[in-house]
């Protein structure tokens, strides 16, 4: 499944978010045209490598937080900007713009930790910011299960348009990273797909949001509505 838009209006600027994607899209240009030798150098030096940051983490510790800016192809990349944009504004509209900033970096701290724990290889380098979009998806499920999110679903060779409630959308998803990553630890399957960094990142987001959702929520409905294709949600 794939979003293509939520019906739910910020009332602020997503600057935060939109810087997020911004720094994406220049580290992901530099990569590809670099030539591959030095392509290949550059993620190694700024990916997150658990082996490496064990042995020396005072030096290596910015690798946690450049891996997030790094992708391994155009599939992953846009896969990963799309999710962003379609449920990191509103999560940064509730959050604030500073609290988001903080909690964005250290969801994807938590997500490659998450990660290093079901990886037998210490040796493989993670990269990509899906461990902190899950989060973005985990904090979204909790403050606005009810907006609705029109997606795209692969049936066969067909693609079929819905509008699914977030809560639908994201919970197959999230179904779909526990299923996916059980089964490479029981089937003994592998995989370059961090499944384990999406689950961590996704918890962090639910509990991050779960303990301040009033909050949050008074914050974002504050002197206005906010208007669904079916009805009004306060």
């Amino acid at each position: 499944m794939l979003p293509i838009k939520d019906y739910l209006q910020s009332k602020t600027f997503p600057l935060v978010n939109t810087v997020f994607i911004v720094a994406n899209v220049v580290v992901f240009v530099h990569q590809v045209r670099l030539p591959l030798s030095h392509s290949e150098a550059f993620i190694m030096q700024h990916a997150f490598v658990a082996g490496r940051f064990f042995d020396a983490p005072l030096e290596h510790w910015p690798t946690v937080f450049s891996s997030m800016f790094l992708h391994g192809g155009f599939v992953h990349f846009i896969g990963n900007m799309l999710f962003l944009f379609v449920f990191g504004d509103n999560v940064e509209d509730a959050l604030g713009h500073i609290r988001y900033f903080f909690f964005y970096f250290l969801a994807g701290a938590v997500a490659a930790f998450a990660q290093t724990l079901f990886m037998p290889d210490l040796s493989v380098p993670l990269i990509g910011a899906s461990g902190a979009i899950s989060a973005v998806l985990g904090a979204y499920i909790i403050l606005y299960p009810m907006a609705r999110v029109l997606t795209i679903i692969p049936i066969g060779f067909l693609l079929m348009s819905a509008k699914l409630p977030a809560y639908l959308f994201v919970g197959v998803w999230a179904v779909m990273q526990l299923f996916s990553g059980m089964l490479t630890i029981a089937g003994g399957v592998g995989s370059n797909i961090g499944y384990f960094a999406h689950i961590g990142g996704f918890v962090f987001g639910f509990i991050f949001a779960a303990a301040g959702r009033r909050r949050y929520l008074q914050k974002f409905h504050r002197h206005r509505r906010v208007f669904y294709n079916e009805g009004v949600y306060w």
